[in-house]
């Protein structure tokens, strides 16, 4: 394969001799179009990741708020 980058010829190799550059071929010629149906789930589950990560981060936000206000009534409660 020929390097977009220098023009150097590197065979079967991955990676450009000389400058580095991976040598990825990225058309789509040997990819096989996806369904309606596998782009609706693969869209579903990363929806689902997303919402499974921001309800951890309203848990964890809920949970600092109780500590919080525990810390408070407990000074409060010390300092009398």
């Amino acid at each position: 394969m020929r390097c977009p980058r220098c023009g150097t010829e590197n065979g079967t190799r991955s990676v450009c001799t000389k400058c580095g550059m991976f040598l990825v071929d990225t058309r789509s010629k040997n990819r096989r179009k996806m369904t309606a149906h596998e782009i609706k789930k693969q869209d579903m589950n990363t929806l689902w990741r997303f919402a499974k990560q921001f309800i951890k981060f309203l848990a964890l936000l809920f949970i600092l708020l109780i500590i919080s206000v525990l810390i408070i009534i407990a000074i409060q409660y010390f300092a009398e």
